[in-house]
């Protein structure tokens, strides 16, 4: 059967699995079947047409639970616009599973994750690193006798700490025996930038082209974003990553940030991560990221925190007098711009003259200097006296009239 997204990945552009409904679900979260459907459709928009060429959205572990695999099914039965997987382990049983989840799809993919470092098969398995790709060989011939229509992916855990000769004779194997692409695994996350660049450079040369890898890489040393582009820049092109960095333990990859760094100016790519060409035909709209942010926010409980890269509450915000002076100068890029994010002032204990009278003009006021200087002296007096980081503008606006500052003509 014709696999779009591992032609993508093989062309040289880059493709995303994305991982908060399975993967976000052991950080603690639960997203239901109804919002799995409106997130893979979220999150369809940022690629436009192009997304079931660039997009697997995993919708979860049927075998977990009935109302987990319900909730796959809804997914897998209402989305066309990218690709649904299903995620198991290498048993038969789970085959099964897979095969019954999955049936009916669009474009379905199933996603098979066997242990491959010696301690992880013996600990998951009881058995060799042999003897535990031998029976996913098995699992995946028996999958393809009974189901000729979905793709299968490989996932090796542990990856990153079984013998590298292995590991990619074992991408091989399995690619010859029916695999689309197999998923290298930093399981717990133990790996430092110039490790990946290591693990990676070594996979991708004895591979070459004979299998289409993917990065699947965990947060727990606070690298997976760093060793994702790592791979990327070793020629991987297919990527794991979760909204929000939602994932086992410290998280994933945060896929608003790897869209935001492959999307934005992304003829500079080749110099910045050393790839070779352009990864988009069109890149992602990015003015969608913050609100599908916010959607999985509210479904997740996730608070979106003031120092959160890209869609964070701290985006293109002003607490300082000193960026007025030029905008540009104390930003990366142009947030309103790019992102579509309003500029925002705070009133905090750092206030200048410049952040009152913006706040003040903002809300209709038309303070003197010696307002202005009253009124700079209290925010900073009320908020040590509160013991918070920022005045709430009605509070301003409150001592602002008692002080009969004028109002705007």
């Amino acid at each position: 059967m014709r696999d779009l997204i591992d032609e993508t990945a093989r062309s040289g552009l880059v493709i995303f699995h994305e991982e908060v409904a399975r993967d976000g679900a052991q950080g603690k979260t639960l997203i239901g079947g109804k919002q799995r459907v409106s997130l893979a459709r979220r999150h369809s928009e940022l690629f436009g047409k192009f997304a079931r060429h660039q997009l697997v959205f995993n919708a979860g572990f049927p075998s977990a639970s009935k109302d987990e695999y319900e909730s796959v099914r809804q997914v897998v039965s209402e989305v066309d616009c990218c690709y649904v997987g299903a995620s198991g382990r290498a048993t038969m049983e789970e085959a099964d599973l897979l095969i019954k989840a999955v049936k009916g799809a669009a474009y379905g993919r199933i996603s098979i994750a066997v242990p491959t470092s010696g301690r992880m098969c013996s600990a998951m398995m009881h058995a060799s690193p042999e003897e535990c790709l031998n029976k996913v060989l098995n699992i995946i011939s028996y999958i393809r006798d009974k189901d000729d229509v979905s793709v299968i992916d490989v996932a090796l855990m542990d990856a990153a700490r079984a013998d590298i000769s292995f590991t990619a004779d074992s991408c091989v194997r399995l690619t010859e025996n029916g695999a689309s692409m197999v998923i290298a695994c930093d399981t717990v996350g133990g790996l430092f930038p110039s490790e990946a660049c290591s693990f990676f450079s070594s996979l991708k040369t004895t591979v070459g082209d004979k299998a289409s890898l993917v990065a699947h890489m965990h947060n727990d040393l606070g690298f997976g974003l760093i060793n994702t582009l790592t791979a990327l820049s070793c020629g991987i092109r297919g990527i794991t990553s979760s909204w929000l960095g939602l994932g086992e333990r410290a998280g994933m990859p945060a896929t608003e940030q790897l869209l935001f760094l492959t999307g934005h100016e992304p003829e500079k790519l080749p110099e910045r991560l050393n790839v070779d060409g352009n990864l988009w035909t069109t890149p992602p709209d990015l003015k969608l990221l913050v609100p599908v942010a916010r959607y999985v926010s509210q479904v997740t409980r996730r608070p979106l925190l003031t120092t959160d890269p890209i869609v964070g509450n701290g985006v293109n915000s002003l607490s300082t007098g000193t960026p007025f002076v030029d905008l540009e100068l104390f930003q990366p890029y142009d947030p309103e711009q790019i992102l579509g994010v309003d500029q925002r002032i705070f009133l905090t204990p750092l206030a200048s003259k410049r952040i009152i009278v913006s706040v003040a003009c903002r809300l209709g006021l038309s303070p003197s200097p010696e307002h202005v200087e009253l009124l700079m002296d209290w925010v900073k007096r009320e908020s040590f006296d509160r013991g918070i980081g920022v005045i709430d503008e009605a509070d301003f606006l409150h001592f602002a009239r008692k002080i009969d500052c004028p109002r705007s003509a």
